[in-house]
């Protein structure tokens, strides 16, 4: 672990040397004030991993200093530990406000000084951890991005299919008339609520949706595809007149009863609205797709934004998923 140390006596240096090299860290920078404390660290190539900073230095104080490495992004987080024989309460005060991680009082032994040591090198580890965890959701965030108008396939849940995969049937349908109602499930403030969570969690409230409506229709004579802009499509074969509002109020009660967030436990479930796309109870294959096609395509259903308004609520997600305190 990469320390640097600041103070200006020398009997203190060499106490600190032989006492962190007992303990097995001997890759030690030592300053004598804060001015050379601040050089090596312009100079420095690789960041330091921990300071040690004597609180009563020539020049600039310790806490002066403690705050100017703050200051540098890459040292933000660094456990930053005070040497001080001072015990006014004031002093301390400061110095945490100025950033301090943790002290130790002198005269100290190397028991004491080797303690704090380990406990800094356990907090940068889990730092370290943490951010590697950070960069790893960026990319998954990045990589698994949805567009808020892909028609994204929902596959895992029985009952759902391609919206292609319905395109494709009725379109072979070419003869005859079928008994079919042709329905609509829209998430309810569904561009609101993709632009304000994350895409794995957006894309959870796609498949919540979609296993809530599947469990609330028969699956053997309906099917079922997510359109994109938050839209599902249902195609129902038979006469039998469906009870629009009992439907939509099943599929609401399900998303309430069988949620569970992932990440944000205080997020609430999608609400939906269900509708009739046509009254109609008789189609033909062509003149079905060609509905669908036209209910989809309304231009006033969903407001759309600007490219760049979008990526600006993108980076105002990300800075609120990432930003520490």
């Amino acid at each position: 672990m990469r320390i640097l140390a600041v103070d200006d006596d020398p009997i203190i240096q060499d106490l600190l040397r032989d006492s962190l090299a007992a303990q097995g860290q001997t890759d030690l920078t030592l300053a004598s004030s804060a001015e050379e404390a601040v050089a090596l660290l312009e100079a420095a190539k690789r960041p330091f991993e921990t300071f040690l900073l004597d609180i009563h230095l020539p020049g600039s104080d310790g806490i002066d200093l403690c705050r100017q490495i703050r200051a540098q992004d890459r040292h933000r987080m660094t456990p930053i530990i005070m040497i001080t024989a001072s015990r006014e309460p004031d002093m301390m005060h400061r110095a945490f406000d100025a950033g301090a991680t943790d002290y130790v009082s002198k005269p100290f032994d190397s028991l004491e000084l080797g303690t704090r040591v380990k406990l800094a090198q356990m907090l940068n580890e889990s730092v370290l951890r943490e951010q590697s965890n950070r960069h790893r959701l960026e990319e998954l965030t990045r990589l698994t991005r949805i567009e808020f108008d892909e028609r994204v396939a929902l596959t895992g849940i029985e009952g759902i299919c391609d919206i292609l995969e319905i395109e494709n049937q009725l379109l072979r349908s070419t003869t005859g008339c079928y008994a079919m109602s042709l329905l609509a499930v829209e998430m309810i403030s569904a561009h609101s609520r993709y632009s304000s969570v994350s895409a794995a969690q957006f894309r959870q409230d796609l498949d919540s949706i979609g296993k809530a409506i599947a469990d609330s229709v028969n699956v053997g004579n309906t099917r079922v595809a997510y359109a994109g802009h938050g839209i599902f499509v249902l195609v129902l074969h038979g006469r039998k007149r469906i009870d629009v509002r009992s439907l939509s109020q099943e599929i609401n009660d399900r998303l309430a009863d069988e949620w569970s967030p992932i990440s944000d436990t205080a997020r609430k479930a999608p609400e939906t609205r269900t509708l009739e796309i046509s009254g109609n109870r008789l189609w033909s294959g062509m003149a079905a797709s060609n509905a669908l096609n036209a209910f989809l395509s309304k231009s006033d259903r969903i407001p759309m934004i600007k490219r760049a308004e979008e990526e600006q609520l993108f980076a105002a997600m990300r800075k609120r998923m990432f930003q520490s305190d």
